[in-house]
């Protein structure tokens, strides 16, 4: 009997209600009330003698104890796990989640970095109008000619100096003297339509004298130029545009911004349509 309350106490829990368990209880608490025969005479040991006895446990019933055991753990896992998606989810779409700090450190609207990218569609539109050729020679029309050299594009006044020596005649010194094919060949090639020449240790360029179509057909090239700088000028108010309505900011905020955005994009266009405009005056001459 004693025996048999042992098994039933470390039995699991699930098990004890089991008809298994209940039929085994019952069959070993039945050995209490068995004579105990010498073991010498019935010729076994008392483990035979229990073996015998005590009723065998359905191969069924603890089959399904197992399998009822597996299915809990596995209901238990899917639930664990829904948990924590749903837990992911919620820290995912909440304001100081990953994705909601990504949203809102990307949404942000900064002035002067629009300003910035207006300002530079300006020196890129200066730099391009000092290239175009006029009546007089003039060393801003060669300094910021790109020349192939050293394996990328460098701007001919990085290369050496370019000087007037009169109103027709530009002359160029180059720190590099290896340089000067690669020179001579960018002003060839160039829109100027200028013919260098070597000159020992320098570059002869004439600035022959302009017809009156030549003249308005490099005008018409400082009109393109400056178009195209109003037009970087526009993509940058528009980057500016979309960046306030990304950032969500109060509503008067946003109209303040806005109409601050706007006048800094008209005051950029109109300096670049004087530019080109100026430009176009000196090389027309009228």
């Amino acid at each position: 009997r004693a025996l048999a309350e042992c098994v039933h106490a470390l039995a699991a829990p699930s098990l004890r209600a089991s008809p298994a368990c209940i039929l085994s209880r019952v069959s070993f608490a039945s050995l209490a009330g068995v004579p105990r025969p010498p073991l010498c005479a019935i010729g076994g040991s008392a483990a035979h003698f229990v073996r015998r006895e005590a009723a065998p446990a359905p191969p069924f019933a603890h089959a399904g104890a197992l399998t009822w055991r597996r299915g809990k753990k596995k209901k238990a896992g899917k639930a664990a796990a829904s948990v924590r998606d749903d837990s992911e989810d919620d820290a995912r779409s909440a304001p100081g989640g990953s994705d909601g700090a990504s949203d809102a450190s990307g949404a942000e609207y900064d002035e002067s970095e629009i300003r910035d990218a207006m300002a530079s569609a300006l020196e890129s539109l200066e730099r391009d109008l000092g290239k175009l050729r006029v009546g007089r020679a003039s060393p801003g029309m060669l300094e910021n000619l790109t020349v192939d050299a050293y394996g990328e594009p460098t701007p001919l006044q990085h290369l050496g100096s370019v000087a007037a020596r009169d109103a027709q005649t530009l002359v160029v010194l180059l720190y590099d003297a290896s340089l000067k094919g690669l020179v001579t060949k960018a002003i060839a090639e160039s829109p100027l339509g200028f013919n260098p020449r070597d000159d020992g240790d320098t570059l002869i360029v004439p600035v022959p004298e302009m017809t009156r179509e030549t003249k308005l057909e490099v005008g018409k090239m400082a009109q393109r130029a400056g178009e195209s700088a109003k037009i970087s000028v526009r993509n940058a108010r528009k980057r500016g545009m979309d960046a306030i309505k990304k950032t969500k900011m109060p509503e008067d905020d946003a109209k303040r911004a806005e109409k601050a955005l706007q006048k800094m994009h008209d005051e950029f266009v109109k300096r670049a349509g004087d530019a080109a405009a100026a430009k176009e005056k000196v090389i027309v001459g009228r």
